[in-house]
């Protein structure tokens, strides 16, 4: 039996639901935000990627991260901020392929789980943690935290820039500016890095590329995209509209006919070739099929290891123009930089190869 507060605060929730799908989808693209002035010597305000304003303590000791958990993770690992996440790994993520979350930070194996197999929040789970402040990229949840009391700091990827705003709002949230700066450095200096590498290459020269699921003939996200063409590639899904996922035919696969195709998962790569419908494009018949590593994210998806996506894949697409760079170098140095953490030589086999075991 729920207690007098945590009945009203559901309650609160479930309306939430319903109303805030209205309030939220009409928020304003964000531009890039910073710090505004605190309200008290005990807070400090945020504007948020829904544009509102978000008083949180000025000492935040409690994180809940909610939504997709562990892109959220990803960022306050980068920030340094890791051991402050209150709550476990959502259930999807409860599998041995996210083992990089719980090596970066092991506590979450033993802290409540929030988010159930259809992602649902567990409200009165979420009261118990009694966050500081809850992280989510979930409108609905966001609504929904608020009218139970608990500041709420909403976050967007819709595009690359967003990861920009995003670590400058949390920057600001947890008062590590001069990290989230750090990061955009490192982030944009890779990036124009890799490019200067492949600007001088015609653009009908590059490689035509598909990041897909085999199994279902999905492209997850339009982050798949942009990163294959900061690598130099040409993304056969791009100008596709899209918010999330979507499917093709074989014979769509066909006509696009790629050079190179990344599957999400080793195992994935077998399914390519087995598939006799997929025998002629040039990608099997030049075996030029990989599968993308897996770190604290799948490289492939939102994940601030992106950087990394897009050295991994420059190399990929052009191996004699970047022959001099070492990806176990790379994410060793990633690792120790922004996650202070050092990889053992098998730590690194495994996230390049996105292999759990």
């Amino acid at each position: 039996m729920l207690k007098k507060g945590v009945r009203l605060a559901f309650c609160g929730w479930l309306l939430a639901v319903c109303m805030c799908s209205m309030c939220w989808s009409a928020a304003p693209a964000a531009e890039p935000k910073a710090c505004i002035a605190s309200d008290t010597s005990q807070t400090r305000s945020v504007i948020d990627m829904a544009g509102r304003k978000v008083v949180v303590p000025r000492k935040v000791f409690r994180i809940a991260t909610v939504g997709p958990g562990p892109v959220l993770n990803s960022y306050l690992f980068a920030l340094g901020e890791g051991k402050k996440i209150a709550n476990g790994l959502p259930y999807f993520a409860q599998t041995k392929r996210w083992w990089v979350q719980t090596m970066l930070a092991p506590h979450l194996a033993n802290q409540p789980v929030l988010q159930g197999p259809s992602r649902e929040v567990n409200m009165e789970v979420l009261l118990k943690l009694n966050p500081d402040v809850v992280i989510t990229m979930g409108p609905w949840n966001a609504r929904a935290f608020e009218n139970a009391g608990i500041p709420v700091v909403f976050l967007e990827w819709r595009n690359a820039s967003d990861i920009k705003a995003n670590m400058r709002i949390l920057g600001c949230v947890l008062d590590r500016m001069s990290r989230s700066n750090e990061y955009l450095h490192y982030f944009d200096t890779t990036i124009n890095r890799v490019r200067r590498v492949w600007n001088v290459i015609p653009g009908k020269s590059r490689p035509k590329v598909l990041y897909f699921d085999p199994d279902t003939l999905t492209t997850p996200l339009a982050i798949a995209d942009w990163w294959i063409e900061e690598a130099g590639g040409r993304s056969v899904t791009a100008g596709i509209s899209r918010s999330e996922n979507i499917r093709y035919s074989h014979e769509q696969v066909l006509l696009w006919n790629p050079d190179i195709m990344i599957v999400p998962a080793q195992e994935r790569i077998n399914a390519v070739y087995r598939d006799k419908r997929l025998s002629k494009t040039r990608a099997v018949l030049n075996k030029r099929i990989y599968a993308i590593p897996m770190g604290a994210h799948t490289w492939g998806h939102r994940t601030v290891e992106q950087p990394l996506t897009v050295l991994w894949a420059a190399k990929i697409f052009y191996p004699d123009r970047f022959k001099q760079v070492s990806m176990e170098d790379e994410v060793r140095t990633f690792y120790q930089r922004f996650f202070e953490y050092d990889l053992s030589d098998k730590d690194i086999r495994r996230i390049l190869t996105g292999v759990a075991e």
